[in-house]
C-alpha cells in the first residue's frame, strides 16, 4: 500500500508543479501586454512617423531625375513619383498638424505647387528648386535635420 501512496503522492506534486508554471507564464504573459498596450511615448510617435515619411523624402528626391527625362514616359513618371510623395504625406496630415499646423498646411500648398510644374516642360530649375525646398520642409517638420 506504501508504494500506491508514494506514487499517487509524486503525481499530485507534478500536477501541482504544472499549475504553478501555467499561472506564472500567464503572469509574465499580461504582464507584457499590459506594458505594451499603452500610449505610445512622443519619442515613438515621432520614429514611427518620421519611418511613415520616407517614402514622401524618397520620392521628392526622384522627381527632379525624370523630369529632366526627354523621354515622355519617363518624363510623366515625375507626376507618378510626386503623387506617391503627396499620399504618404497625406496619410500622416494630422500628425503633421499635431507637430506644427502652419509647417504642414505650407507642405501641402508647395506639393500643389510642385504639381503644376511637374505638368510643364522646360523648368527644370524650378521643379528641383520646389522639391529641394518641399523635401526640407518635411525633413525640418518631422526633426530629421
Amino acid at each position: 500500500m506504501s508504494l500506491y501512496r508514494e506514487a499517487r503522492s509524486s503525481r499530485r506534486r507534478l500536477w501541482l508543479a504544472t499549475g504553478a508554471v501555467v499561472v506564472a507564464a500567464a503572469a509574465v504573459a499580461i504582464a507584457i501586454v499590459a506594458s505594451q498596450g499603452g500610449e505610445p511615448s512622443a519619442s515613438a510617435k515621432l520614429g514611427s512617423l518620421q519611418d511613415g515619411v520616407r517614402p514622401a523624402l524618397a520620392a521628392l528626391e526622384l522627381i527632379p531625375l525624370h523630369y529632366e527625362s526627354p523621354n515622355p514616359t519617363t518624363h510623366a513618371a515625375a507626376a507618378d513619383q510626386l503623387a506617391v510623395a503627396r499620399e504618404a504625406v497625406e496619410a500622416y496630415t494630422d500628425d503633421l498638424r499635431e507637430l506644427d499646423r502652419t509647417s504642414t498646411d505650407q507642405l501641402l500648398a508647395d506639393l500643389t505647387a510642385l504639381a503644376v510644374l511637374v505638368r510643364t516642360t522646360g523648368r527644370t530649375a524650378e521643379v528641383e528648386q520646389a522639391t529641394r525646398s518641399a523635401a526640407a520642409e518635411l525633413r525640418q517638420l518631422v526633426r530629421l535635420d
